[in-house]
């Protein structure tokens, strides 16, 4: 075994800017992505103007605070274009490599200008199931290229739009055969019924046979308007609509009746799953529930632990200190590049906070190898670029000290950073 890290990001973004989806719409829709491409900026204009942002701001201002932006903008690796790695292939190698970083997993972005047309992954007014599985088409079209510049290294994750089964079992097909890893089904779609709903059975077998784990990413919430205090509502159920398939798939019975059914709950944090799989499981247990226990062999915890992870986004220590209540071997670290409240430019710093009184073997498995062996990496393939850019285990590994009791100018309450706005300051202030 290398003495080198062999170190996975189970959580990236990446796309272009919106017009350069073009080339990869179907014809059929090409002149209504036109028409799309002026309505998009025009509804732009509309968001920063109803939260009184300056002409020419981005989705990241509206997301985050000035002080976080000017924060992250002012960093060397930022302001020398290092998120241009967000669709340029090349410089994310170049920037990821420095980092430590061997393999990732890629999602849709939406905070560079660059989100799939017509809220394919993400909330956008006045679209249509059909117009979002145009853009989910054109976005999976453009990511299979992009993971293709760099064959082995990157995992790209498969939009699907579930509104009519038989179209998409097609797509997961298509996701597969295109190179694709993994399925990324939408969470807070008001036209679609909820995913204990038995009309999904033909879309769980497809992934099952064709081995795709299925993800849900944080960010997929409907529409809630315009204006700051939609954007804090937004913000506050990013999380609760992308946890929610975990409830409804372990009551549905999904699991029992695909039990080789594998799901990734990524970007929403890890530290909600033991009291999320205590409260689940009271309600197993319960003398309220009829007949529970005759159609789920398993109790809630039980499925988690056979068919569920978490991709652990920027993770903090306290989470890590969770990780036996959560399970070392369901967990996935992720550095979120190149987002304001991910690990980037600081990730080796990071893993080495969180992971801090790990052992070697429970590192290896947070940090990669559990990444490796949902979404479908060749850890032997990786070895020998990990020795060439990845950290030295030894370098990570550290008997477990008490958090600091104060970081300069950041809040710090039993070992976590309250919040991503801390934990970019943490990272800034700590580790540069």
């Amino acid at each position: 075994m290398s003495d080198h890290l062999i170190l996975v990001s189970a959580d990236g973004h990446a796309g272009p800017p919106v017009a350069e989806f073009a080339p990869y719409v179907d014809p059929e829709w090409r002149d209504e992505f036109a028409a799309f491409v002026g309505a998009r900026e025009a509804w732009r204009q509309e968001r920063n103007r109803s939260m009184g942002l300056p002409e020419g701001d981005e989705l990241v201002h509206a997301l985050f605070g000035e002080q976080m932006v000017e924060l992250y903008e002012g960093q060397p690796a930022v302001a020398g274009g290092g998120v241009a790695g967000v669709h340029d292939s090349a410089r994310r190698n170049q920037e990821l490599e420095a980092e430590g970083i061997v393999a990732e997993v890629l999602f849709p972005d939406f905070q560079n200008g660059n989100e799939p047309p017509w809220g394919a992954a993400f909330p956008y007014p006045d679209t249509t199931p059909a117009l979002r599985l145009a853009g989910a088409r054109a976005f999976n079209r453009w990511l299979a290229d992009f993971c293709a510049e760099l064959p082995g290294r990157r995992a790209g994750v498969a939009i699907v739009q579930p509104h009519d089964i038989d179209v998409a079992v097609a797509e997961v097909r298509a996701a597969k055969a295109a190179g694709l890893a993994s399925v990324l089904l939408p969470t807070g779609d008001l036209d679609l019924p909820s995913y204990h709903d038995p009309r999904y059975d033909p879309l769980w077998a497809a992934v099952v046979a064709e081995g795709l784990p299925v993800t849900f990413h944080s960010g997929g919430t409907p529409w809630e308007g315009y204006g700051s205090h939609s954007m804090w509502v937004t913000k506050v159920e990013f999380m609760w609509w992308c946890r929610r398939p975990l409830w409804q798939l372990i009551f549905g019975g999904v699991f029992e009746r695909f039990p080789e059914l594998k799901v990734a709950f990524t970007e929403q944090g890890a530290d909600w799953i033991p009291s999320m799989l205590q409260r689940l499981d009271e309600q197993y247990h319960s003398p309220f529930e009829r007949g529970i226990e005759e159609k789920l062999s398993k109790a809630p915890s039980g499925y988690w632990a056979s068919n569920c992870f978490v991709g652990a986004s920027f993770m903090s220590r306290a989470e890590c200190e969770q990780r036996d209540a959560i399970g070392v071997d369901t967990i996935m670290w992720g550095a979120d590049y190149p987002h304001i409240e991910g690990t980037w430019p600081h990730s080796l710093a990071a893993i080495k906070e969180t992971f801090n009184g790990c052992s070697a073997e429970q590192i290896r498995l947070m940090a990669g190898e559990t990444a490796a062996d949902v979404y479908g990496f060749d850890l032997d393939a990786l070895r020998p670029v990990a020795e060439r850019v990845g950290p030295r285990i030894d370098d990570i590994v550290t008997e477990r000290v008490p958090p600091p009791a104060e970081y300069p100018d950041v809040d710090f309450a039993l070992g976590k950073v309250s919040g991503m706005e801390t934990g970019r300051r943490l990272l800034s202030t700590m580790f540069e």
